[in-house]
Protein backbone atom coordinates (compact mmCIF):
# COMPACT_ATOMS: atom_id res chain seq x y z
CA UNK A 1 0.00 0.00 0.00
CA UNK A 2 2.66 2.19 0.73
CA UNK A 3 3.50 2.88 -3.32
CA UNK A 4 0.26 3.29 -4.18
CA UNK A 5 -1.14 7.00 -4.99
CA UNK A 6 -3.68 8.75 -2.61
CA UNK A 7 -7.27 8.03 -3.19
CA UNK A 8 -8.52 11.33 -2.44
CA UNK A 9 -11.06 9.83 -0.63
CA UNK A 10 -10.83 12.24 2.80
CA UNK A 11 -13.60 11.20 5.62
CA UNK A 12 -12.05 12.31 8.10
CA UNK A 13 -10.65 16.27 7.86
CA UNK A 14 -9.58 17.29 11.29
CA UNK A 15 -6.62 19.69 12.71
CA UNK A 16 -6.03 21.65 9.58
CA UNK A 17 -5.92 25.38 11.02
CA UNK A 18 -8.64 27.02 8.68
CA UNK A 19 -11.49 27.77 10.27
CA UNK A 20 -14.27 24.87 10.39
CA UNK A 21 -16.82 26.70 8.94
CA UNK A 22 -15.69 26.67 5.83
CA UNK A 23 -15.57 23.58 5.42
CA UNK A 24 -18.96 23.01 3.54
CA UNK A 25 -20.48 21.09 0.76
CA UNK A 26 -24.01 23.01 -0.41
CA UNK A 27 -27.04 21.26 -2.33
CA UNK A 28 -30.24 23.40 -3.36
CA UNK A 29 -33.27 22.52 -5.25
CA UNK A 30 -36.29 23.92 -5.60
CA UNK A 31 -39.62 20.98 -4.73
CA UNK A 32 -42.22 20.31 -7.12
CA UNK A 33 -44.78 21.51 -4.52
CA UNK A 34 -44.33 22.91 -1.02
CA UNK A 35 -43.64 19.59 1.15
CA UNK A 36 -44.84 18.68 4.33
CA UNK A 37 -41.57 19.67 7.26
CA UNK A 38 -42.36 16.22 9.24
CA UNK A 39 -42.39 14.06 6.37
CA UNK A 40 -39.10 15.98 4.94
CA UNK A 41 -37.43 15.31 8.21
CA UNK A 42 -38.43 11.87 8.38
CA UNK A 43 -37.17 11.28 4.55
CA UNK A 44 -33.25 13.20 5.69
CA UNK A 45 -33.33 10.94 9.16
CA UNK A 46 -33.49 8.10 6.87
CA UNK A 47 -30.36 9.15 4.67
CA UNK A 48 -28.55 10.05 7.69
CA UNK A 49 -29.17 7.01 9.55
CA UNK A 50 -27.45 4.51 6.77
CA UNK A 51 -24.42 7.29 6.64
CA UNK A 52 -21.68 5.76 8.69
CA UNK A 53 -20.23 9.38 8.60
CA UNK A 54 -23.08 11.98 8.43
CA UNK A 55 -24.20 11.47 12.22
CA UNK A 56 -26.65 11.03 14.00
CA UNK A 57 -30.25 11.79 13.15
CA UNK A 58 -32.20 13.75 13.57
CA UNK A 59 -31.45 16.43 10.94
CA UNK A 60 -31.24 20.03 11.92
CA UNK A 61 -34.25 20.93 9.56
CA UNK A 62 -35.72 24.48 9.87
CA UNK A 63 -38.56 26.67 8.05
CA UNK A 64 -37.20 29.83 7.38
CA UNK A 65 -38.31 32.82 5.23
CA UNK A 66 -34.87 33.06 2.93
CA UNK A 67 -32.80 29.87 3.03
CA UNK A 68 -29.69 31.77 1.75
CA UNK A 69 -30.28 34.43 4.21
CA UNK A 70 -30.43 31.34 6.94
CA UNK A 71 -27.48 29.83 5.63
CA UNK A 72 -25.25 32.82 5.94
CA UNK A 73 -26.57 33.94 9.42
CA UNK A 74 -25.83 30.22 10.48
CA UNK A 75 -22.52 29.11 12.19
CA UNK A 76 -21.47 25.29 11.91
CA UNK A 77 -21.51 24.01 15.38
CA UNK A 78 -18.01 22.36 15.80
CA UNK A 79 -19.49 19.71 18.16
CA UNK A 80 -22.99 18.77 16.16
CA UNK A 81 -23.74 15.57 16.40
CA UNK A 82 -25.21 15.57 12.62
CA UNK A 83 -23.05 16.78 9.94
CA UNK A 84 -26.11 17.71 7.70
CA UNK A 85 -28.15 20.98 8.14
CA UNK A 86 -31.42 21.39 5.82
CA UNK A 87 -33.24 24.52 5.41
CA UNK A 88 -36.66 25.08 3.79
CA UNK A 89 -38.29 28.11 3.05
CA UNK A 90 -41.64 27.43 0.89
CA UNK A 91 -40.67 24.97 -2.43
CA UNK A 92 -37.09 25.63 -1.40
CA UNK A 93 -34.87 22.85 -0.27
CA UNK A 94 -31.20 24.00 0.75
CA UNK A 95 -28.65 20.79 2.66
CA UNK A 96 -25.54 21.85 3.75
CA UNK A 97 -23.22 19.40 5.09
CA UNK A 98 -19.17 19.11 6.40
CA UNK A 99 -16.98 19.13 3.76
CA UNK A 100 -15.30 16.06 5.43
CA UNK A 101 -18.02 14.07 4.57
CA UNK A 102 -19.61 15.31 1.51
CA UNK A 103 -18.63 17.21 -1.83
CA UNK A 104 -20.73 19.06 -4.42
CA UNK A 105 -21.54 16.45 -6.31
CA UNK A 106 -22.46 13.94 -3.36
CA UNK A 107 -25.07 16.39 -2.23
CA UNK A 108 -26.71 16.01 -5.42
CA UNK A 109 -27.24 12.34 -4.68
CA UNK A 110 -28.48 13.19 -1.55
CA UNK A 111 -31.51 15.34 -3.13
CA UNK A 112 -31.89 13.18 -5.54
CA UNK A 113 -32.78 10.48 -2.87
CA UNK A 114 -34.74 12.91 -1.03
CA UNK A 115 -36.57 14.01 -3.96
CA UNK A 116 -37.23 10.12 -5.86
CA UNK A 117 -36.45 7.57 -3.24
CA UNK A 118 -39.07 5.40 -5.11
CA UNK A 119 -37.39 5.28 -8.56
CA UNK A 120 -33.85 5.59 -7.92
CA UNK A 121 -31.46 3.16 -6.62
CA UNK A 122 -30.11 4.77 -2.65
CA UNK A 123 -26.67 5.88 -2.86
CA UNK A 124 -23.65 4.03 -1.19
CA UNK A 125 -21.49 5.09 1.35
CA UNK A 126 -17.38 5.07 2.01
CA UNK A 127 -17.47 3.58 5.76
CA UNK A 128 -14.61 3.99 7.16
CA UNK A 129 -11.78 6.92 7.08
CA UNK A 130 -8.84 7.56 4.80
CA UNK A 131 -5.66 6.30 6.11
CA UNK A 132 -1.97 7.57 4.69
CA UNK A 133 1.19 5.21 4.46
CA UNK A 134 4.17 7.06 6.72
CA UNK A 135 6.71 6.05 4.81
CA UNK A 136 4.75 7.89 1.53
CA UNK A 137 4.88 10.99 3.39
CA UNK A 138 8.49 10.55 4.63
CA UNK A 139 9.24 10.52 1.25
CA UNK A 140 7.13 13.27 -0.26
CA UNK A 141 8.18 15.43 2.30
CA UNK A 142 11.19 17.19 0.82
CA UNK A 143 9.76 17.47 -2.37
CA UNK A 144 6.95 19.70 -0.61
CA UNK A 145 9.40 21.46 1.62
CA UNK A 146 11.32 22.79 -1.38
CA UNK A 147 8.63 23.71 -3.44
CA UNK A 148 6.58 25.60 -0.99
CA UNK A 149 9.97 27.50 0.73
CA UNK A 150 9.41 30.41 -1.17
CA UNK A 151 5.39 31.11 -2.84
CA UNK A 152 5.30 33.72 -5.25
CA UNK A 153 2.03 35.47 -4.10
CA UNK A 154 -0.71 36.63 -6.76
CA UNK A 155 0.43 40.79 -7.57
CA UNK A 156 -1.68 42.68 -4.94
CA UNK A 157 -4.93 44.78 -5.86
CA UNK A 158 -5.88 48.25 -5.34
CA UNK A 159 -9.07 48.50 -4.11
CA UNK A 160 -9.97 48.92 -0.83
CA UNK A 161 -13.27 46.99 -0.26
CA UNK A 162 -12.95 44.02 2.00
CA UNK A 163 -15.25 40.74 1.19
CA UNK A 164 -15.37 38.51 -1.79
CA UNK A 165 -17.68 39.23 -4.99
CA UNK A 166 -18.38 36.41 -7.67
CA UNK A 167 -18.50 36.46 -11.53
CA UNK A 168 -20.16 33.58 -13.82
CA UNK A 169 -20.07 33.79 -17.68
CA UNK A 170 -19.73 31.04 -20.47
CA UNK A 171 -17.04 30.10 -21.73
CA UNK A 172 -17.39 28.63 -25.37
CA UNK A 173 -15.14 25.49 -24.39
CA UNK A 174 -17.01 21.93 -24.24
CA UNK A 175 -15.59 18.90 -22.34
CA UNK A 176 -15.26 17.45 -25.94
CA UNK A 177 -13.12 19.98 -27.27
CA UNK A 178 -10.51 19.57 -24.34
CA UNK A 179 -10.39 15.88 -24.52
CA UNK A 180 -9.67 16.28 -28.11
CA UNK A 181 -7.20 18.88 -27.61
CA UNK A 182 -5.68 16.51 -24.41
CA UNK A 183 -5.47 13.87 -26.94
CA UNK A 184 -3.49 15.77 -29.76
CA UNK A 185 -0.89 16.98 -27.07
CA UNK A 186 -0.91 13.47 -25.48
CA UNK A 187 -2.00 15.29 -21.98
CA UNK A 188 -5.24 15.37 -20.03
CA UNK A 189 -7.91 17.78 -20.24
CA UNK A 190 -7.20 19.33 -16.87
CA UNK A 191 -3.60 19.74 -17.64
CA UNK A 192 -4.82 21.87 -20.89
CA UNK A 193 -7.56 23.91 -18.97
CA UNK A 194 -4.43 24.37 -16.18
CA UNK A 195 -2.64 25.60 -18.74
CA UNK A 196 -4.91 28.19 -20.16
CA UNK A 197 -5.76 29.62 -16.68
CA UNK A 198 -1.54 29.68 -16.24
CA UNK A 199 -1.23 31.98 -19.26
CA UNK A 200 -4.26 34.32 -18.18
CA UNK A 201 -2.48 34.60 -14.72
CA UNK A 202 0.13 36.25 -16.60
CA UNK A 203 -0.11 39.95 -15.42
CA UNK A 204 -0.97 38.88 -11.95
CA UNK A 205 2.23 36.68 -11.63
CA UNK A 206 5.79 37.81 -11.05
CA UNK A 207 6.75 34.84 -13.11
CA UNK A 208 6.45 31.95 -11.45
CA UNK A 209 2.68 30.90 -9.06
CA UNK A 210 1.66 28.35 -7.17
CA UNK A 211 -1.85 27.14 -8.13
CA UNK A 212 -3.62 25.10 -5.27
CA UNK A 213 -5.74 22.71 -7.12
CA UNK A 214 -8.71 20.58 -6.29
CA UNK A 215 -8.15 17.47 -7.26
CA UNK A 216 -10.83 14.05 -7.46
CA UNK A 217 -11.07 10.38 -7.08
CA UNK A 218 -14.17 9.72 -8.58
CA UNK A 219 -13.69 6.14 -11.09
CA UNK A 220 -17.14 5.27 -12.60
CA UNK A 221 -18.12 3.02 -10.21
CA UNK A 222 -18.04 6.11 -8.08
CA UNK A 223 -20.66 8.09 -9.38
CA UNK A 224 -23.10 6.83 -6.80
CA UNK A 225 -21.32 7.08 -3.65
CA UNK A 226 -21.36 9.92 -1.13
CA UNK A 227 -18.23 10.88 0.71
CA UNK A 228 -15.61 13.44 0.10
CA UNK A 229 -13.44 12.62 -3.11
CA UNK A 230 -11.29 15.76 -2.90
CA UNK A 231 -7.71 17.10 -2.09
CA UNK A 232 -5.82 20.07 -2.66
CA UNK A 233 -2.71 19.90 -4.29
CA UNK A 234 -0.40 23.35 -5.11
CA UNK A 235 1.43 23.24 -8.15
CA UNK A 236 4.20 25.23 -8.89
CA UNK A 237 4.51 26.63 -12.18
CA UNK A 238 6.93 28.50 -14.69
CA UNK A 239 7.04 28.37 -18.41
CA UNK A 240 3.12 28.00 -19.18
CA UNK A 241 3.21 25.72 -21.99
CA UNK A 242 1.14 22.38 -22.00
CA UNK A 243 4.24 20.07 -21.84
CA UNK A 244 6.03 22.48 -18.95
CA UNK A 245 2.34 22.38 -16.97
CA UNK A 246 2.18 18.52 -17.26
CA UNK A 247 5.58 17.79 -16.12
CA UNK A 248 4.92 20.41 -13.09
CA UNK A 249 1.35 18.72 -12.22
CA UNK A 250 2.44 15.09 -12.78
CA UNK A 251 5.50 15.83 -10.34
CA UNK A 252 3.20 17.01 -7.46
CA UNK A 253 0.52 14.28 -7.97
CA UNK A 254 3.30 11.97 -7.55
CA UNK A 255 3.83 13.25 -4.40
CA UNK A 256 0.25 13.79 -3.54
CA UNK A 257 -0.49 13.08 -0.06
CA UNK A 258 -3.73 14.54 2.23
CA UNK A 259 -3.90 18.05 2.46
CA UNK A 260 -4.00 17.60 6.51
CA UNK A 261 -0.88 15.85 6.33
CA UNK A 262 0.52 18.48 4.39
CA UNK A 263 -0.12 21.38 6.84
CA UNK A 264 1.07 19.03 10.03
CA UNK A 265 4.76 17.65 8.14
CA UNK A 266 5.02 20.83 6.63
CA UNK A 267 5.55 23.95 9.25
CA UNK A 268 4.84 26.98 6.43
CA UNK A 269 2.46 25.66 4.66
CA UNK A 270 -0.01 26.71 7.33
CA UNK A 271 -0.10 30.00 6.97
CA UNK A 272 0.39 29.51 3.59
CA UNK A 273 -2.97 28.68 3.11
CA UNK A 274 -4.98 29.81 6.11
CA UNK A 275 -7.17 32.65 6.15
CA UNK A 276 -5.50 36.25 5.70
CA UNK A 277 -2.56 34.14 3.87
CA UNK A 278 -0.59 35.09 0.66
CA UNK A 279 -2.83 35.98 -2.36
CA UNK A 280 -2.83 32.85 -4.21
CA UNK A 281 -5.37 31.81 -7.47
CA UNK A 282 -6.77 28.47 -6.67
CA UNK A 283 -8.15 26.27 -9.64
CA UNK A 284 -10.73 23.16 -10.18
CA UNK A 285 -12.17 21.65 -13.15
CA UNK A 286 -15.75 19.96 -11.67
CA UNK A 287 -16.09 16.14 -13.15
CA UNK A 288 -19.94 15.47 -13.62
CA UNK A 289 -20.63 11.95 -15.44
CA UNK A 290 -21.30 11.74 -19.14
CA UNK A 291 -24.52 13.66 -20.25
CA UNK A 292 -25.15 14.45 -16.32
CA UNK A 293 -24.39 18.15 -16.30
CA UNK A 294 -24.63 20.06 -13.24
CA UNK A 295 -26.10 23.48 -14.57
CA UNK A 296 -24.92 26.80 -12.58
CA UNK A 297 -26.35 27.27 -9.03
CA UNK A 298 -26.90 30.67 -8.32
CA UNK A 299 -24.68 31.53 -4.46
CA UNK A 300 -24.92 34.77 -3.72
CA UNK A 301 -21.61 36.06 -3.68
CA UNK A 302 -19.68 35.80 -0.17
CA UNK A 303 -22.01 33.67 1.54
CA UNK A 304 -20.31 31.90 4.57
CA UNK A 305 -21.03 28.83 4.68
CA UNK A 306 -20.68 28.36 0.44
CA UNK A 307 -16.66 28.98 0.78
CA UNK A 308 -14.20 27.05 -1.02
CA UNK A 309 -12.60 24.42 0.64
CA UNK A 310 -9.43 27.08 1.09
CA UNK A 311 -9.50 30.51 2.10
CA UNK A 312 -10.14 33.22 -1.13
CA UNK A 313 -6.87 35.23 -0.61
CA UNK A 314 -6.65 35.64 -3.66
CA UNK A 315 -9.11 34.56 -5.82
CA UNK A 316 -10.44 30.49 -7.06
CA UNK A 317 -11.25 30.24 -10.37
CA UNK A 318 -13.02 26.87 -11.53
CA UNK A 319 -15.36 25.53 -14.30
CA UNK A 320 -18.29 23.92 -13.77
CA UNK A 321 -19.92 21.93 -17.46
CA UNK A 322 -23.49 22.15 -17.82
CA UNK A 323 -25.69 19.90 -19.44
CA UNK A 324 -25.06 20.51 -23.00
CA UNK A 325 -21.28 19.72 -22.06
CA UNK A 326 -20.02 23.54 -21.86
CA UNK A 327 -17.86 25.03 -19.29
CA UNK A 328 -19.30 28.14 -17.28
CA UNK A 329 -16.15 30.42 -15.87
CA UNK A 330 -16.98 30.61 -12.35
CA UNK A 331 -14.65 33.39 -10.69
CA UNK A 332 -14.47 34.10 -6.99
CA UNK A 333 -11.96 37.22 -5.55
CA UNK A 334 -11.32 39.31 -3.22
CA UNK A 335 -12.39 43.08 -3.87
CA UNK A 336 -9.29 44.22 -3.54
CA UNK A 337 -9.21 43.45 -7.19
CA UNK A 338 -11.66 45.71 -9.27
CA UNK A 339 -14.67 43.49 -11.54
CA UNK A 340 -13.08 45.12 -14.71
CA UNK A 341 -9.84 43.32 -13.40
CA UNK A 342 -11.19 40.27 -13.18
CA UNK A 343 -13.57 40.34 -16.30
CA UNK A 344 -10.40 40.93 -18.06
CA UNK A 345 -9.06 37.33 -16.45
CA UNK A 346 -11.90 35.54 -17.45
CA UNK A 347 -11.33 36.67 -21.23
CA UNK A 348 -7.59 36.16 -21.01
CA UNK A 349 -8.48 32.62 -20.17
CA UNK A 350 -11.26 32.19 -23.31
CA UNK A 351 -8.22 33.50 -25.49
CA UNK A 352 -5.63 31.33 -23.86
CA UNK A 353 -7.48 28.42 -24.45
CA UNK A 354 -8.10 28.97 -27.93
CA UNK A 355 -4.48 29.75 -28.58
CA UNK A 356 -3.73 26.83 -26.31
CA UNK A 357 -6.10 24.44 -28.80
CA UNK A 358 -4.57 26.59 -32.17
CA UNK A 359 -0.81 25.43 -31.28
CA UNK A 360 -2.41 21.69 -30.76
CA UNK A 361 -3.87 21.97 -33.73
CA UNK A 362 -0.59 22.82 -35.96
CA UNK A 363 1.27 20.17 -33.94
Amino acid sequence: MDDQPFGQRILSWAGGPADIDRFVALGAIRLPAEPDPAALRRALDVIVARHPVLGEAPVALRTVDDVWAAAAAGRYPPDARCLLWAYLAGRELLLVAHHTVSDPWSMRLLLREVLKPQTRPAPSYHDSGSTYASRRVNRSLPFWQRMLADVPALVPGTASEAGTAEIRTPSGITQEQSAAVARTVRSTPFVVLLTAFARALGPLCHGEAVIPVLTHGRQRSDWDTVGLYMNVLPVRLGTPTVAAVHRAFAEAYAHEIPFPVLLDAVPQAGALFADGGPGLAQFEVIQVPDGAGMEPLTIPAGLGLGGPVLPVNGLTFWLEPGAGGGYTICLRYRRSYREAEMRALTRRFIDSWENVRADANRA
